[in-house]
């Protein structure tokens, strides 16, 4: 995955991890000293892109798998981790099902609905498992994102989804006939 956003999103600031100290557990995020949003030049201006993944090592016979224990994607219009994200994108594997969705897209957005007003950055609207493969579409294709490695992005995420797919979920990855 460093080489994928690396390619794509940028280089300048590095994806890089911190392990627990038994070492199967781990967090990645653009990093200087601590976790940063890293600037990024769309088509509606500059916003700033968070991305956080906690992963876990779990035993699969002598090897072991990286399961997602997490994940944020925000895309925001301050540098700072505390500013309010335009819009995001979760998971979090320890939620209870009987609360909210576990994956789930939020929005700084009101939408009449019904007789009143949906605050979409408090209700968690599904989405299903959303990869870093299928944001870096969203910014390159829907805001306009020109990537560092140019037309070669295309290319790179599918080269990376596939190996995700192979080597990292079980499932298995078919390429898609178009």
């Amino acid at each position: 995955m460093r080489e994928l956003v690396a390619a794509t999103i940028t280089s300048r600031y590095p994806l890089s991890g911190i392990a627990t100290a038994d070492g199967t557990r781990l967090t990645l995020s653009f990093r200087e000293i601590s976790p940063v949003a890293v600037p990024i030049d769309t088509a509606y201006g500059r916003l700033f892109f968070y991305l956080g993944q906690a992963l876990e090592a779990v035993p699969e016979g002598r090897a072991f798998r990286l399961k997602t224990r997490q994940y944020w994607y925000r895309l925001q219009h301050g540098p700072d981790l505390s500013s309010k994200a335009a819009i995001r994108w979760e998971y979090d594997r320890t939620t209870p099902r009987d609360r909210h969705c576990r994956n789930h897209a939020q929005a700084a957005a009101q939408l009449p609905f019904g007789e009143g007003t949906l605050d979409l950055d408090r209700v968690h609207l599904p989405t299903g498992w959303v990869t870093i493969e299928e944001v870096i579409r969203f910014l390159i294709h829907e805001l306009g994102m020109q990537p560092p490695c140019g037309d070669e992005w295309w290319e790179r995420v599918i080269t990376s989804e596939s190996r995700f797919f192979a080597e990292f979920s079980g499932k298995g990855y078919v390429p898609d006939s178009n």
